[in-house]
């Protein structure tokens, strides 16, 4: 139900921007990574490193002609990172977490080039919200030398508040690119606010434990 809530939310979101707008289409990667804390207290040592995952969607710029506009988005995204917590590499745990988003940004865009030329540079910032869809862990148990691995798909909202796991991630965006032309490449650091283990009903970021989504965004778009 929340997911239909929120998917339609976006469409109707972005229906008036597609003609107004000047549309692009854009995909790359993100270097995802998570920032967590305390899930596994008894272990003296935690490293925290990134995986690499898939983004594609629609960006809408709502004032080209202007040096200043708003640009809306729609974007699928994977997001996640890899957590070791361990004593040394024959005795530790590693979870590696794989979240898929149906993501909006919506950016404030600040334009360092003459828009008849469409070339130069750009900045960007803003909110986003973001909805998963689906999601995965893998963890790796090694003790003495040998490791195991499990697979597992990560449950959403459920009542165990031992194993809660929030679909809805928010936070902030900033970065800038280079466009040139009707083509455009685009850098972005993608800070997550949300507490996505958070176990109260307001969902207001407790302390511990925590999982935060972090991500370093390249994608490549063409205007039309």
């Amino acid at each position: 139900m929340q997911n239909r809530f929120f998917l339609a939310f976006i469409v109707l979101f972005l229906q008036g921007f597609a003609v107004s707008a000047q549309v692009s289409i854009k995909a790359g990667v993100n270097l995802a990574s998570v920032a967590e804390d305390a899930v596994e207290e008894n272990f003296a040592e935690q490293s925290s490193k990134s995986i690499v995952g898939f983004q594609a969607g629609l960006a809408f710029d709502l004032a080209t002609e202007s040096a200043f506009s708003l640009q809306p988005e729609l974007l699928f995204i994977q997001k996640g990172g890899r957590v070791s917590y361990g004593f040394n590499d024959n005795n530790k745990v590693e979870s590696r977490y794989y979240y898929n988003y149906v993501e909006v940004p919506v950016l404030a865009k600040l334009k360092f080039y003459n828009t008849e030329r469409n070339t130069g540079l750009y900045l960007i910032a803003g909110p986003y919200a973001g909805l998963a869809v689906s999601g995965k862990v893998k963890t790796t148990l090694t003790v003495f030398g040998q490791s195991s691995t499990s697979e597992e798909d990560i449950s959403f909202d459920n009542d165990d508040p031992d194993d809660r796991n929030r679909r809805l991630d928010w936070g902030f965006s900033f970065g800038g690119g280079i466009k040139f032309g009707q083509a455009y490449l685009d850098l972005r650091y993608n800070l997550g606010i949300n507490n996505l283990l958070d176990q109260d009903a307001d969902n207001q970021n407790d302390n511990k434990p925590y999982r935060r989504n972090r991500g370093v965004g390249l994608a490549l778009g063409y205007a039309f």
